[in-house]
């Protein structure tokens, strides 16, 4: 009877499925991520800020802020919060992604360069992730990134 109990927890976390994720009890947080989720920039960046504001060393929160902005072409903001969230995570593989997409976006173009390398350090040697969406494999960052250029028409500097 004990064996039954865990089976269903052991097939789940075997099966590769998602478990469902839990609200974050910072409801400004949460608030922010399901406007980011709906690509509501303007919600987004409305409670990411009193997070901010709270909470300075939030990471997560500086990156979805800087995506947010970007999305409505305030890049300075965008490039500020992509800073802070480099500044407090320099591995923060998605602000990394982000920034680079930025660059590109402003025609930055060594900046974009540099930015892909320090992903490319980053992703490594990772082969399994977990980030606010839950576990992935690889280094989604870096593949999103290189396609990114290719829509810019700008060669993958890190072709193997």
């Amino acid at each position: 009877m004990l064996l039954a109990l865990y089976a269903g927890p052991a097939a789940a976390i075997m099966s590769g499925a998602e478990s469902p994720r839990a609200r974050s009890s910072d409801s400004d947080y949460a608030d922010g991520r399901e406007a980011f989720l709906r690509k509501d920039w303007k919600a987004t960046i409305e409670s990411l800020l009193k997070v901010v504001e709270r909470r300075p060393h939030h990471d997560n929160a500086h990156n979805m802020l800087g995506f947010a902005y970007r999305k409505l072409g305030d890049y300075d903001r965008a490039l500020f919060h992509y800073g802070k969230a480099l500044e407090l995570n320099p591995r923060h593989k998605q602000a990394l992604e982000y920034l680079g997409e930025a660059y590109l976006e402003l025609g930055r173009l060594e900046e974009a360069v540099a930015t892909a390398r320090r992903l490319d350090e980053v992703c490594r040697f990772i082969v399994m992730a977990f980030d606010n969406n839950g576990w992935k494999r690889g280094c989604e960052e870096r593949e999103d990134l290189e396609k990114a250029f290719a829509e810019h028409g700008v060669p993958w500097p890190l072709a193997e």
